[in-house]
């Protein structure tokens, strides 16, 4: 019997030696900003999430910048795919990962962020602290898509799914605020570890993939059936 795995993200994959159930439970909405705030030159410019390129992508031709970075081999794929050169990526796919590459080695640089309303503040502050002139800019703001958290918890109520995986905070907290668990016999997975910690704070445990990747939790899962 193939597994049946919930999908909580935006990204859709397809699968033949799953059954997958792509409900997400974020919704992504864009944020106005005055495009005066832009500067017209930076050191570097950060990006956090495929998110983040997708939507500043058409203000780019707006500003001239020395280097890019990215987090995530998602968010690499989409740079080369706009023909955004991409100078650096962390091993690991957390602003952590981002900040470890960057110690002792950015100083004094200005960085612009563009991000989420509810990203962490951590890479924001540290490269503060490295005396960079940071800004960071919110450019979308994720929104808890209800019928979906609806959905999914009716599937796991009737016995209907066996794995359910999150690929973000914010969508943990989307089903969390509203169902106190996730019922036995369905296996939780999260992309990683910020995510896995995010789930600890609602007691829930969970497993991790070795690679933060949605494909890669999937091979998870089916590694772990077979066994």
């Amino acid at each position: 019997m193939k597994p049946i795995i919930v999908v909580t993200s935006t990204r859709t994959v397809q699968r033949e030696d799953v059954e997958i159930r792509h409900y997400p439970f974020i919704d992504i909405v864009p944020i106005q900003f005055e495009q005066s705030c832009l500067k017209p030159h930076y050191d570097w410019l950060i990006f956090t999430s495929v998110n983040a390129i997708k939507i500043f992508e058409p203000y780019l031709p707006k500003i001239q910048v020395n280097h890019i970075a990215v987090i995530g081999s998602k968010t690499k794929k989409i740079a080369e795919k706009l023909n955004i050169p991409v100078d650096t990526m962390p091993e690991t796919f957390t602003q952590e990962g981002m900040l470890n590459d960057f110690k002792d080695k950015l100083y004094n640089q200005s960085v612009l962020i563009p991000c989420s309303k509810q990203a962490r503040d951590k890479l924001t502050t540290q490269l503060s602290e490295w005396s960079n002139q940071v800004q960071r800019l919110n450019i979308y703001e994720p929104v808890t898509n209800t019928d979906n958290v609806h959905k999914v918890h009716e599937l796991i109520t009737n016995n209907k799914v066996t794995h359910i995986t999150f690929s973000s905070s914010s969508a943990v907290s989307s089903y969390f605020e509203t169902y106190k668990e996730i019922g036995h016999g369905v296996e939780v997975y999260a992309i990683g570890e910020i995510t896995q910690q995010k789930l600890n704070t609602y007691h829930q445990t969970s497993k991790i993939a070795l690679e933060s990747t949605l494909e890669d939790m999937i091979n998870t899962i089916l590694k772990e059936v077979k066994l």
